[in-house]
């Protein structure tokens, strides 16, 4: 067994990020999800629920989502990895209700832990789901109707596959590379207005 690659993001940081990204702000933000897709820190928490590396993939990207959703209502009483790990299980879980109602859609959304106290961010999370939106405009149009779809209409792949008339694998693919740049342009903050479908 190999031994894991050693972080580039000094934990100290990371705390740092989250709490500033809590607050509201989009630089930390950017940062925090960058540490995370790159240091896979989610993982440890999807592998305890999620077997198959297809889904642990489409579930981190998933978290990422989630976190930028939800950052507001990390309250920084615990490390902000505790936040995450419970945002990860939540989004694993619902990865896995989705498989096994077969891609049935659902109302629910995974809970990063939002308490009545925590409302007052409300406003912060508006903008980041903004953020979310504005990112999937920036998206290859290909990709942003398949992930589309999957996100927010909830359909299975198998779904999809037959309203966009593709191949399954296709399907599969244009999700994963639809997430990986949404992941990208919410850590890179890309010129809002860019035509890129």
């Amino acid at each position: 067994m190999t031994a894991p690659a050693p972080s580039e993001f000094d934990s100290g940081d990371v705390e740092e990020w989250a709490v500033a990204a809590a607050a509201g702000s989009q630089p930390a933000l950017r940062r925090l999800l960058a540490a995370i897709s790159a240091d896979r820190m989610a993982h440890p928490a999807l592998r305890r629920v999620l077997v198959d590396p297809a889904d642990v993939e489409d579930a981190a990207q998933e978290t990422l989502i989630a976190v930028s959703r939800g950052i507001g209502t990390f309250a920084g009483r615990a490390r902000f990895t505790t936040w995450l790990y419970q945002v990860a299980r939540n989004t694993a879980l619902e990865v896995l209700r989705r498989k096994d109602r077969g891609g049935i859609p659902t109302d629910e959304l995974p809970d990063p832990g939002l308490r009545a106290g925590e409302l007052r961010r409300m406003s912060s999370m508006a903008a980041t789901r903004l953020d979310v939106e504005n990112a999937m405009r920036l998206l290859p149009g290909r990709y942003r109707e398949a992930l589309r779809l999957r996100e927010w209409e909830q359909r299975s792949y198998e779904e999809i596959a037959t309203e966009l008339d593709l191949p399954l694998n296709t399907v599969r693919t244009h999700i994963n590379r639809g997430r990986r740049l949404l992941a990208i342009y919410l850590t890179t903050a890309p010129p809002r207005g860019d035509d890129r479908s």
